[in-house]
């Protein structure tokens, strides 16, 4: 069945300002109730406007945000119940206004995102640009859609105009609320996070108007020595919360996103959670061609629980303010153990709770989290016969009841430090993940992270002015308690450029860094991952190292060309804490 958003729009005589809101969700619910597969067509090369005020909302939570404290979220596009959908772009371009998740997919299934692309009129991330400066002043243009008053000498941050209100979206001040102001020289490709001394609102002695589009500020003492370069970037945004993902795909399977281009996301990125199959092809997370500079205030694409095939190929990431590429299961800690075969287990880090981690059937695996090894030394599987949901049958937010079939071992009620020992997790949701042809530049963090059990393959991608790891394989059973060991991972014929980005946050900065973080901060001594191969790749070595290698049983690194571009002295590799080491290093 076709449907053409044409006749949704003729349809709609209440909204303003061409406000396509309304106008998706009719065709939405008409793809729902068509009982047949249905491919919605967007007028061929358009510009489609999509404003907050009638968009759903919904009390959905979301992985690595703040989201038991935001629990409502506004979605400019959400497929809900859908089966067998094509949303069709057609070269389309949808201009979001307002703070927002651009798209939401939710308990859907084979649903196919296709060849358009989102902006927002007015981002949630304030930029300003150097135009001039002395010792003590900065003049500063701020760029397109970034609209400011000076009032009380502060700069006031607003994010679009309701037509049917009349009042802004989203407002801030200065810096706003961050604990990181992102800096991008435009001259060397360098984007890199500055903390808080460094922040262009700090020791403000002034602030004078200049135009609608430029102020100065004058400054206590000298001016903060990085923006005494013309031509730097100051990238403002909220980042003390997140209080949605910018897109967010959940409890869904068989999801496709084909030539979509997201120049800008509101929030933590695109989240992909408890979900089966995704594939992103030729996608582009890219700033627009106005001369800003942010993609997103956190991640770009974040899968936090998925089983199945992750595919990411022929797309490309730049300037997020976080990691193009996060791909993860969560611990949970068992807080109780209520019966032999039943316990209780919990979200710890703050930006993770609300949603389900189990389902009945799923399977699940415990370790310790002083060394990572598995209860009882082997990986023995336990099912989920019962799950009950975070915020039902007497959890809070951050915990779950769950009960399995076997019998729960006493040990399981072991502490370390003070804390619970053992962590849970759900191995059902492990991705099989392929990684390929993509290209990731201007980066303050890493670039791609990935810790899961099954088949990983990162091959024939380009990394460059990647501020900390290129890639980067954890496995946390302490701190943001993102799970998985490794059991197969090739990374070959990547190219990387490890530069010198005089970001200071992480000791090592190399092309590949295994690093899993265990209560109490010691290396254990029965290695966390399994059978990793580098090869074939080219690094161009401008400082630190090429590979920083902890951890792992079965290492192969063979047939890397490791090029100095400046005199390193020191070695150009760590191997610490590995066995079965087949390397071809001198």
């Amino acid at each position: 069945m076709e449907l053409y958003l044409e006749e949704f729009l003729k349809a709609d005589t209440q909204s303003k300002a061409g406000d396509c809101a309304r106008a998706f969700q009719a065709a939405f619910e008409a793809a729902r109730t068509a009982g047949e597969p249905c491919t919605l067509f967007l007028p061929k090369n358009s510009e489609l406007h999509i404003y907050k005020d009638y968009c759903p909302v919904r009390e959905y939570h979301t992985s690595n945000t703040d989201s038991t404290e935001f629990p409502k979220k506004t979605f400019g596009l959400l497929l809900e119940d859908l089966k067998d959908f094509t949303l069709e772009g057609q070269d389309a371009q949808l201009i979001f206004h307002g703070d927002m998740c651009a798209v939401g997919v939710v308990r859907s299934e084979n649903i196919a995102l296709k060849n358009f692309s989102w902006d927002f009129a007015s981002p949630t991330t304030s930029q300003i640009t150097v135009k001039s400066h002395t010792a003590t002043t900065v003049t500063f243009e701020a760029a397109k859609g970034c609209t400011f008053a000076v009032e009380n000498n502060r700069v006031k941050w607003t994010c679009g105009t309701s037509p049917y209100t009349g009042q802004p979206y989203y407002v801030q001040y200065n810096n706003h609320k961050s604990w990181s102001t992102v800096g991008y020289d435009p001259k060397s490709g360098i984007q890199r996070r500055r903390l808080f001394s460094e922040f262009p609102f700090q020791r403000i002695r002034r602030i004078e108007p200049i135009s609608a589009k430029s102020f100065k500020i004058l400054y206590f003492g000298f001016t903060p020595r990085v923006w005494q370069k013309d031509g730097m970037v100051a990238q403002l945004c909220a980042s003390k919360k997140r209080p949605t993902a910018g897109a967010f795909f959940w409890e869904s399977q068989n999801i496709s996103v084909i030539g979509v281009t997201a120049h800008y996301m509101h929030g933590f990125g695109w989240l992909t959670q408890m979900c089966k199959d995704v594939t992103f092809s030729g996608c582009r997370f890219v700033p627009d061609d106005e001369g800003r500079y942010c993609t997103s205030y956190a991640d770009l694409i974040h899968v936090s629980g998925a089983g199945g095939k992750i595919l990411i190929e022929n797309c490309e990431f730049s300037h997020a303010h976080d990691d193009p590429i996060n791909i993860h299961g969560t611990f949970t800690r068992l807080e109780k153990r209520l019966d032999e075969h039943t316990a209780v287990l919990s979200y710890v880090h703050k930006q993770q709770g609300g949603f389900p981690q189990f389902h009945v059937g799923d399977e699940v695996v415990f370790y310790k989290r002083d060394t990572l090894g598995p209860l009882n030394d082997k990986e023995e599987i336990y099912t989920v016969t019962y799950a009950g949901a975070p915020g039902e049958d007497g959890n809070n937010l951050k915990s779950m009841t769950v009960r399995f079939d076997k019998v729960l071992p006493k040990a399981l009620t072991d502490t370390v430090g003070g804390e619970p020992r053992y962590v849970a997790e759900n191995v059902t949701y492990t991705p099989e993940v392929t990684i390929r042809d993509c290209v990731f530049r201007h980066i303050p963090t890493r670039g791609i992270l990935c810790t899961t059990r099954k088949k990983v393959v990162i091959e024939r991608n380009f990394f460059d002015n990647i501020a900390m790891a290129c890639i980067f394989i954890s496995n946390d059973s302490n701190d943001w308690y993102e799970s998985g060991p490794v059991r197969d991972m090739t990374i070959c014929n990547n190219e990387f450029y490890i530069r010198e980005s005089g970001q200071k946050e992480w000791k090592d900065t190399p092309a590949v860094y295994v690093h899993p973080v265990v209560k109490g901060g010691k290396l254990p001594k029965t290695p966390v991952h399994q059978n990793i191969t580098i090869e074939k790749n080219v690094i161009h070595l401008f400082h630190d190292k090429a590979f920083v290698i902890e951890s792992v049983d079965g290492l192969t690194i063979r047939h890397n060309t490791i090029i100095k571009e400046n005199p390193i002295k020191k070695s150009v590799y760590s191997i610490h804490g590995c066995t079965r080491v087949d390397s071809d290093l001198e």
